[in-house]
């Protein structure tokens, strides 16, 4: 506990002095190769050089509620950023304690007209945590975002709570599937079958379907080949300034 009070102080600090960039990880048309969309991600380097990794720092703000504070900075930096990248879709994650927040539609909306940034190329990306919890919250303020011409893309699934049966009664633009199942499906007959089906399912649904972690050419030859349109991951570029 006094470690993570510790850590939210410095948080504070960082975020007042502006210590926090972002870095922007392409994503790739499955079949061209060319860049579609972009995922900011935020890093975090102290004064004295130290990286701090985003799954050190973003729980301890979750559970304090700077969260609340540090998510609008990103979203607004990244649509300042990613403004003049003509025809290049922006990507931004949300955390579950952001979208329980009634406030943040109001001030995605805000940046939104204060930045010029068009709403239909933005994501935002949530997880399968945002069903734990208040859920009736989280899902009225996807009403209200979508609301606004923004896209909702369900990231990391096959990791947790989210079921082929889960997609059909949520509505996601997009399904990113996660890096450890496209790792498993590579050697694995089972994974590769929920993998596929989970494509089959999600394009039925007209939901586009992006493979995260892609590191080799079997990988992307075996994410093309069950359906994918989107590849992420180190094989195309790695997360860059």
């Amino acid at each position: 506990r006094e470690q993570a009070r510790a850590l939210d102080a410095e948080l504070r600090d960082a975020l007042a002095n502006e210590e926090f960039v972002l870095h922007y990880q392409p994503l790739v048309d499955a079949r061209s190769g060319n860049i579609v969309c972009v995922e900011a991600l935020i890093r975090w380097i102290r004064p004295d050089g130290v990286n701090v990794g985003p799954h050190v720092f973003i729980p301890v703000a979750e559970e304090s509620g700077l969260i609340n504070a540090i998510g609008p900075w990103v979203l607004r930096r990244a649509c300042e950023e990613a403004l003049n990248w003509d025809g290049v879709l922006l990507s931004v994650n949300v955390s579950a304690a952001q979208l329980r927040n009634p406030e943040f539609p109001v001030e995605l909306g805000q940046i939104l007209e204060e930045t010029g940034f068009p709403a239909a190329r933005l994501e935002l990306e949530v997880t399968e945590t945002y069903l734990v919890g208040d859920s009736t919250a989280a899902a009225r303020s996807l009403d209200v975002i979508r609301s606004f011409g923004v896209g909702v893309v369900l990231d990391d699934f096959g990791t947790g709570y989210a079921s082929i049966g889960f997609l059909r009664k949520a509505r996601f633009e997009k399904l990113k599937i996660d890096r450890s199942l496209v790792t498993e499906a590579a050697h694995d007959s089972g994974s590769r079958a929920m993998m596929v089906s989970s494509i089959a399912v999600a394009r039925a649904m007209d939901m586009k379907v992006t493979a995260e972690g892609i590191e080799t050419e079997a990988q992307a030859a075996m994410a093309r080949a069950a359906g994918c349109d989107q590849m992420q991951g180190w094989l195309y570029f790695k997360a860059i300034p």
